[in-house]
């Protein structure tokens, strides 16, 4: 029986095995502009805030949005060697022993974030990756698996860090596939419109193929952008509650059995509000923002500071239920 196992099924076999980190999501969607990085920065900061644990965000996002965010300069970007891209190239698939990860772990730059918040930089060049993958794969005969497995192998590798948040891109590239197989979790943001919403369910049936035991598991989804309404506490305008009925139909419509138990009716883990000091928190690296500004309440709707918070600990609940299943 031993002999009629192929190199090839070994690690297959050796792949579907191998151990995810814990707290690993992954922060994805088809639509680029709902919102993906946003709530990777500020999930990351309420996280660590909250929970007093060692956070990891991890920019994979050739546009590098994250690493920008958080206060890197677009020339530190492009000059350093740590960065993702380095990081995943076919040359560190086979040399997991010999990669030193934390050595790419920087602090965020950001001075007014948390101690225990840390990020993995991004890199302009991770759009020509899938160039040097596929070359790998056709000219040197590697096999995707190698890089599913090194992906799972690494994220784990990070063990110190109670959470690891990846931003992904808007595509199908190689690296959003591999990220999507190495996470414990998934987590779509959207933005409630007819245009934004269509790539969430393409998104969902996507991971569906994904085979058990390297498909993550989804946490529900994140509205971004809502344009709120004076009459109801944290209410969405007419436009946006009818695409986001028909998201919520179409979601439900796909969660398997596991998924059923922990988001239940609810899907939607929160929103977050269409406001100036949220780009002004990203565009001016948050700096400029005070505390004021995410905690000051008007006309009688939910202050940013109570948003996230409830996003925040909403995650944290499921991560928890799922985790008491296993």
């Amino acid at each position: 029986m031993t002999q009629l196992l192929t190199e090839e099924v070994g690690k297959k076999i050796k792949s579907f095995w191998a151990p995810k980190h814990p707290g690993s999501i992954c922060v994805a969607n088809y639509k680029g502009g709902v919102g993906k990085t946003t709530l990777v920065c500020l999930l990351g900061y309420y996280l660590t805030e909250i929970t007093g644990k060692k956070v990891l965000l991890f920019d994979i996002d050739p546009q590098c949005s994250l690493s920008l965010a958080v206060g890197f300069d677009p020339d530190q970007v492009s000059k350093t060697e740590l960065t993702v891209y380095n990081l995943v190239k076919p040359s560190k698939w086979t040399n997991i022993k010999k990669t030193n990860f934390e050595n790419y772990v920087a602090n965020v730059p950001d001075r007014l974030s948390p101690k225990n918040l840390f990020i993995i930089p991004g890199a302009f060049d991770v759009e020509n990756l899938d160039i040097e993958i596929v070359k790998s794969l056709t000219e040197g005969k590697r096999r995707v698996d190698e890089l599913f497995l090194y992906c799972k192998q690494m994220l784990n590798a990070f063990d110190e860090y109670d959470y690891v948040i990846v931003d992904c891109p808007p595509n199908k590239m190689f690296l959003t596939q591999a990220m999507l197989r190495a996470c414990s979790y998934y987590l779509p943001v959207t933005i409630p419109d007819a245009v934004s919403v269509y790539g969430m369910p393409r998104l969902l049936r996507w991971v569906k193929q994904i085979p058990d035991g390297e498909r993550p598991k989804l946490l529900g989804y994140i509205l971004n952008a809502i344009n709120r309404t004076g009459g109801v506490p944290g209410g969405m305008t007419y436009s946006q509650q009818s695409a986001e009925l028909e998201l919520e139909k179409n979601v439900k419509r796909d969660l398997d059995k596991a998924e059923q138990k922990i988001i239940g009716s609810d899907p939607l883990i929160g929103a977050v509000p269409r406001l100036d000091a949220i780009a002004r928190f990203l565009g001016e690296r948050t700096t400029k923002i005070t505390r004021h500004e995410f905690t000051h309440k008007t006309s009688g709707q939910p202050t940013i500071d109570d948003c996230l918070r409830g996003i925040t600990k909403e995650v944290l609940r499921r991560i928890k239920e799922y985790s008491a299943k296993n």
